[in-house]
């Protein structure tokens, strides 16, 4: 599994009054290293959707598992990598690292998805492509 690895600093208005991360930073964090993740397999978002006919990669189900609090102030390394694939979805493992310690350990399936070409108002997970699959695996 392909994994990359990106930093956070916890900013002040990351953390709630006890100077704790507000949990939902974390899912803010997942949906970056995927973009990381993407970006250094050499699949820029927007232009892999717009070459693949798809409007992006929609989250379906999300999890996360919080062991050990972050603060203000604290260095923390994000890992990401795609642990796991079936046709039309993926699940992307998050693991969140404060000074070498797992700190969160969360994952998200994703849908390659379209426009449905029968409702407009809803989308269509299609196969995800071969050549996201090599790039990412």
């Amino acid at each position: 599994m392909q994994t990359n690895i990106h930093r956070v600093w916890i900013e002040w208005g990351d953390a709630d009054p006890a100077r704790i991360v507000f949990y939902p930073r974390y899912f803010a964090w997942f949906d970056a290293g995927t973009r990381h993740l993407f970006v250094n397999a050499g699949l820029p978002l927007p232009e892999i959707f717009d070459e693949h006919g798809v409007v992006g990669i929609p989250i379906a189900e999300a999890n996360a598992k919080f062991l050990a609090p972050s603060k203000f102030g604290d260095e923390l390394e994000v890992h990401s990598g795609v642990s796991e694939w079936s046709d039309r979805y993926f699940i992307l493992s998050h693991k969140v690292y404060n000074a070498g310690v797992l700190c969160v350990d969360g994952w998200e399936r994703r849908v390659w998805a379209a426009p449905h070409p029968d409702k407009p108002d809803r989308l269509k997970a299609l196969p995800v492509p071969d050549v996201v699959r090599a790039a990412l695996s």
